[in-house]
This record gives C-alpha cells, structure tokens and sequence, in this order.
C-alpha cells in the first residue's frame, strides 16, 4: 500500500461501491453570524464548510465492467444503419425528380443515448 493511500483523510475516501464522489469547500453564512453582524453594523463573515457528495448509480457501475457495451455498440450500429438508408430514399426520390422541400431527414442518435435507455 502506497503511502499517499494510508495518510488520505477518511473523510476524502470514497466509499466503497459508490460510483463517484466529490467534496467541495463552500462558503456559508450561519444565524448567528448573520444577526451578531446586524446588531454590530458590519459586513458578516463567511464559515467554510465541507460538502460531500457521493453518487450511488448502479448503470455507471454496471457499464464500467463492459455488460452494456455489446448492446450499446449493436443499437448504435442500428442507427447509423436507418439513417443510411433513409438517405438512400430520398437520394432516390431526388433522381425521379421529386422535390427535396418534403424530405425530413430525423435527427441522428446519439451515441450514448444507448446508457439511458438500457435500464
């Protein structure tokens, strides 16, 4: 175990299982510090506190491993395959000499989109 590891705060660590975990300084102003600044007549001070968040999703855990990946890549592939081909239509439209202003090309799929649908 490597030194850096051993001497992390235990309150830096990230919990075992979580997917992702931040902590993040930010400037607050208490109560009391807000009324005791009022009665003085000056500007109050702000405490730093430390915010922790920590993220618990099972899809990002679950796509770390590769148990998405076939499906995603398969219904991407799918994607590109339609919109291909709803080209080829209306390349064929234009060549018998149909007008392209009643052509409606969809929008294309984004690559991810594949993470939010699977669950």
């Amino acid at each position: 175990m490597s030194r850096t590891v051993r001497t992390t705060p235990r309150r830096l660590r990230i919990q075992e299982g979580a997917s992702e975990s931040m902590s993040l300084y930010d400037l607050r102003y208490a109560h009391a510090e807000l009324a005791l600044a009022a009665r003085e007549g000056r500007r109050p001070a702000p405490a730093k506190t430390l915010r922790r968040i920590t993220s618990w999703q099972w899809m990002v855990l679950s796509c770390r491993t590769g148990s998405f990946s076939g499906e995603i890549a398969t219904a991407e592939g799918r994607a590109r395959l339609q919109g291909r081909l709803h080209a080829q239509r209306i390349r064929g439209l234009h060549r018998a000499g149909h007008e392209l202003d009643d052509a409606d090309m969809p929008p294309v799929r984004h690559r991810h989109d594949g993470l939010w649908n699977a669950w």
